[in-house]
């Protein structure tokens, strides 16, 4: 079984389809390589995908990934709701939707939820649980969650040092990778729409902030999981008061959350959300439309020392705030070109993130996809089946 991963990885890369391109590139026997495409098709992970033309002779058959041999569970995990999705081993959403859930009510409430919503969805596909392989898991940033306090007379804070990974993989018993929401997004972008992007930056302005890295292929996460948290970067002149315990943070002063307080207080309406300050500004509000282009300006002035720092080609925005129009992008683009270092900035590319409202679903799925689609992986998954059926 040792090396059926490898088959499976040159077919998906498109580099060798065939058995005897693959016992070329592999330097095997084409018996041995037969075997392990036997492996593999026997247990769905490859399907015959016609034949090769190559003159005279039986034409060999080509083989193709059955992107349809398992399903993932995709969660963007948001301060003010959650996207769920289910996709296919290629990273295609099947189906995906916003379901509003409280996260004061501590994580195991929450992925009862989530749960629940899972299994909607496999039987809207016609599967079970048996078929889904792994589960991808975007969450707000560490700082975020630990503000969350738990509603009541006692308010502790449910999600603090919750072993997130460990309580989805001992419901649902596949692999589980859990990473920082806007980690996801920047995956999730560079792979769909910049994949030769050396450095690349993508930054959520949606009911809070994030900024995720992508370096030469992978993303960045610091030393301690923390880089890319501009949110907590003080704002100059900025007196407001941050969860994190200080004063001026980029995220009380120009996020979602800190622009419903500010018109808010302006307008005295009580139910005001961040999808509702971007409605009101693309409906031609006023008020909502200088409140989100100043946020980004406050962006931007933050982003400009991103810029001079890691000098990236591409800067893409997303978030609920983007959803007005060219406002927020428009600050943002402002003070960059003010504030960094013109060498640094005039070949930068500043754009809307792609994917809507999918991205970070997608980038949760294609991180875990990653993850099990290695070979050491498959041949462990062809292994396990194996056993089961002898």
């Amino acid at each position: 079984m040792a090396r059926a991963g490898e088959v499976l990885r040159l077919i998906r890369s498109g580099k060798a389809t065939t058995t005897t391109q693959l016992a070329e590139v592999m330097s095997l026997a084409r018996s041995t390589v037969s075997e392990r495409i036997d492996l593999l098709v026997r247990n769905g992970l490859l399907v015959p995908d016609g034949e090769v033309t190559l003159g005279r002779g039986r034409p060999p058959v080509r083989y193709a990934f059955n992107a349809q041999a398992g399903y993932v569970l995709a969660v963007q995990l948001g301060m003010s709701g959650a996207r769920i999705a289910l996709t296919d081993l290629t990273a295609r959403v099947l189906t995906s939707r916003t379901v509003d859930v409280d996260l004061s009510l501590g994580p195991q409430r929450v992925f009862d939820t989530v749960i629940e919503e899972l299994d909607d969805d496999l039987r809207a596909v016609g599967s079970t649980r048996e078929q889904l392989r792994g589960v991808g898991l975007g969450v707000p940033g560490r700082t975020e969650l630990s503000s969350i306090r738990s509603r009541g007379e006692h308010q502790v804070r449910p999600w603090s040092d919750f072993d997130v990974a460990g309580h989805i993989k001992s419901a649902l018993h596949v692999p589980v990778y859990v990473d920082q929401d806007v980690n996801l997004l920047a995956l999730s972008e560079h792979r769909s729409s910049w994949p030769s992007t050396q450095v690349f930056v993508c930054v959520k302005v949606g009911t809070t902030i994030g900024c995720g890295i992508v370096l030469n292929d992978e993303v960045f996460r610091g030393g301690a999981g923390l880089s890319g948290e501009i949110a907590h970067t003080p704002v100059q002149g900025s007196t407001h008061q941050c969860d994190c315990g200080n004063i001026g943070c980029l995220n009380a002063t120009a996020s979602g959350a800190a622009l419903v307080a500010q018109l808010r207080g302006q307008d005295g309406s009580s139910s005001l959300s961040t999808r509702d300050v971007a409605q009101r500004a693309a409906a031609g509000d006023v008020a909502a439309i200088h409140a989100i282009r100043q946020a980004g300006r406050h962006v931007g002035e933050v982003l400009a020392g991103v810029v001079n720092l890691l000098n990236p080609e591409v800067l893409a925005v997303w978030g609920y705030l983007d959803d007005a129009g060219e406002y927020l992008l428009t600050g943002v683009r402002e003070a960059i070109y003010s504030g960094a270092l013109p060498a640094a900035s005039e070949s930068l590319v500043i754009t809307r993130a792609t994917l809507g409202n999918d991205a970070g679903v997608q980038g949760a799925a294609t991180a875990v996809i990653e993850q099990i689609m290695k070979p050491a992986a498959i041949d462990g998954w062809i292994h396990q089946a194996e056993t089961l059926t002898q």
